[in-house]
């Protein structure tokens, strides 16, 4: 029985294939143009690593399978591996009208993946014909808050859908009709070819039966190829090259070259990098960015699922204008809305805390934070537009070397009447280079985790000391509100000073400092090690090197650093110093480790005011509901954020926070400096 009997019928398909593969080749040439005309950066390295990355995540779909999410993740999963699956199949049928019984090379039925391919090509095809009603009817009914309608989604289901079920039709009408399938043994074709016989249809009946289905398969593939690129299904196209490109680097924003540019930030969608527009072209509107993000949470005007629809649609709208610039090297002027300021508003852009939740929770390993950091770029190097609250900041860094604006004169003040070493007085090198941060200097929650580390680093006896008036501002809060010269002016002042220093390791308080001095200073010319006072704590109790005589008897819950946690992955150090302090009973929250909740002071947000409901308010009610008395904090941020959120909640003097150093120095066998 062949599937085109004559040859006109073969001269039709032909055309379709030929129609089908061009119309994509074109909108693919398209789309790629568009990457081209984007600014150029390396990710063509690492590429066992990269390709371990496809395997796991794209082809295993290992980020689908969040707890959270566990039952779509299931469900996108099967659908996923069903149109493997039936793509290999399908490439057969295709290939068969012009070389009979071809197979892809060891999937024929006596080779060594044949016998397997046809089983799990059955189980995956069954499971997703049961998976599609499901999907639809999740859709339809609104089941998840973060499903978008989309009468595009309805056809791509209904399409795989038709994809599945004439694949088994296909088969069974082969069987019944006593017709080679040219397969491997197949339950699902014996069960369909048993069931088509049933029907007592003559010879000729079953016949218009395989035809109708293997005309209804190859269009609707063929269909589905020329759409995908206009689809918001074109991920099925970029996923495998978004995952592949992934950032391998550590928690960086990209470095600008204040020089070169030939533009401060992001103004443009074609200014963006290629990956970004990738990132842009890949997004599966699932919405598990949404479910993550704080400010969506607290009904700020972020959506990180709605940027990447608003900047699709913008680069969908601009892409001609792209394309001719491109090919003709036109001048004209594109006279559409803006992308900073009118397609991605200003204050969806300042709603961002740059937690890294949203980028955690995508499965496709899309990035958002660097795209908004480069549109606050634009915004305050060359529009001068930025919230009102920043400019004292900016004074501030600029004057003082600190946000707070206090003299840096008064960086030392905190160790009044304590005896610190500094490394102006010491000779030779030390092991730890204790740097205290603008938080740690100028903020009197945070001054009392300074002298909680200088009793532990005193009562371990390691060799150490601080920087003290040398010390300025890292640079975070400029560089994450789009200040990049500030950013870069502090942070080669500090580098300046320590590259003249000798020093083993450096310690920090701070994750903002951990990241900026330990991820972001290489690209500077600053190269340190960098440790976080938790890891440190945690190797001190390992090693035997500090001991506890006190009890702390207190059930507890740790609130995890969104810049400790997601950008630098520390999760277990500061939970291992929890545990080893007498009496501490840790209770985690429901959203914790990776998927922790933000306190709402990252991206600069710790410098703007924040209109209620606020993010930790939020947070605090969450540890509220567990019944206990302390959140315990590894940041001065949060733990700012957390204490005011317990006092503007009516929980003074029922709940408290403490930085973990405190709590471990209390339990100190010697408690003095």
């Amino acid at each position: 029985m062949s599937a085109t009997t004559t040859s006109i019928g073969e001269i039709v398909f032909t055309l379709i294939v030929i129609t089908s593969v061009a119309t994509f080749i074109y909108l693919m040439s398209i789309r790629i143009k568009t990457l081209r005309a984007s600014k150029y950066i390396n990710r063509f390295d690492r590429h066992w690593e990269r390709l371990k990355g496809v395997l796991n995540f794209v082809f295993g779909q290992r980020r689908m399978f969040r707890p959270k999410h566990i039952g779509p993740g299931i469900m996108h999963a099967l659908i996923f591996w069903g149109f493997i699956a039936v793509s290999i199949n399908s490439i057969h049928l295709i290939v068969r009208v012009y070389v009979p019984g071809f197979h892809i090379p060891l999937f024929g039925p006596e080779q060594i993946l044949g016998v397997p391919y046809i089983f799990l090509r059955d189980i995956f095809e069954v499971l997703v014909l049961i998976m599609v009603p499901y999907a639809g009817i999740r859709r339809s009914f609104r089941l998840s808050k973060r499903i978008t309608l989309s009468w595009d989604a309805a056809l791509i289901l209904s399409m795989i859908g038709i994809l599945m079920a004439t694949d088994f039709l296909i088969n069974g009408s082969l069987k019944a009709a006593g017709a080679s399938t040219h397969e491997a043994p197949s339950f699902m074709t014996n069960f369909m070819g048993s069931w088509i016989a049933s029907w007592n249809l003559s010879f000729d009946r079953v016949g218009v039966l395989y035809h109708v289905s293997w005309w209804a398969h190859m269009v609707t593939l063929l269909f589905f190829l020329a759409y995908l690129p206009i689809s918001k299904h074109f991920h099925v196209v970029t996923a495998i090259f978004n995952v592949y490109f992934r950032n391998l680097e550590p928690s960086q924003l990209p470095k600008m070259d204040l020089e070169e540019a030939e533009n401060f930030g992001v103004s443009q969608i074609e200014h963006f990098d290629w990956k970004d527009i990738l990132d842009v072209y890949t997004c599966t509107e699932c919405g598990r960015c949404q479910d993550a993000c704080p400010a969506y949470a607290t009904d700020k005007p972020l959506s990180p699922k709605k940027v990447n629809e608003y900047m699709r649609e913008h680069l969908y709208e601009k892409t001609p204008f792209i394309v001719k610039m491109l090919n003709h090297g036109s001048a004209q002027t594109y006279q559409g809305p803006a992308l900073a300021g009118e397609v991605i508003l200003d204050e969806t852009n300042w709603s961002c805390t740059t937690c890294k939740a949203c980028e955690e929770a995508c499965p496709l390993f899309i990035d958002f934070i660097d795209r908004f950091v480069e549109m606050r770029r634009y915004m305050v190097l060359e529009e001068s537009r930025f919230p009102n609250e920043l400019t004292a900041t900016f004074k501030n860094l600029e004057n003082n070397g600190n946000p707070w604006g206090v003299s840096a004169e008064d960086r030392e003040k905190w160790a009044d009447g304590i005896s610190v070493p500094k490394m102006r007085d010491m000779d030779g090198e030390v092991d730890y280079l204790f740097w205290i941060g603008c938080a740690g200097a100028y903020d009197a929650q945070s001054q009392k985790v300074i002298i909680s580390m200088i009793r532990i680093l005193n009562a371990s006896g390691v060799k150490y000391a601080i920087l003290g008036k040398e010390e300025t501002c890292t640079g975070d809060p400029a560089r994450r509100t789009g200040n990049e010269y500030l950013y870069q002016i502090l942070a080669e002042q500090n580098i300046e000073t320590l590259n003249n220093l000798k020093f083993k390791k450096l310690i920090t308080i701070c994750p903002h400092c951990l990241n900026t001095i330990g991820n972001e200073y290489p690209q500077l010319g600053g190269n340190y090690e960098v440790i976080h006072h938790t890891e440190l704590i945690a190797e001190l109790i390992q090693d035997g090197k500090i001991n506890f005589d006190g009890s702390f008897n207190k059930r507890i819950t740790y609130h995890d650093s969104c810049y400790l946690g997601r950008h630098n992955k520390i999760y277990d150090g500061p939970r291992r110093s929890l545990k080893a302090i007498p009496g501490v009973s840790l209770i985690e929250m429901g959203r914790s480790r990776e998927n922790g909740f933000c306190c709402g002071a990252g991206g600069g947000r710790m410098w703007l005011d924040e209109k209620k409901p606020k993010v930790n308010h939020n947070r605090v009610d969450e540890a509220a509901s567990l019944n206990l008395s302390m959140v315990a904090t590894a940041c001065p941020f949060c733990a700012v954020m957390i204490k005011d959120g317990i006092n503007e909640t009516g929980r003074e003097g029922q709940m408290e926070t403490q930085d973990i150093a405190q709590m471990v120095a209390g339990a100190l066998t010697n408690k003095e400096y």
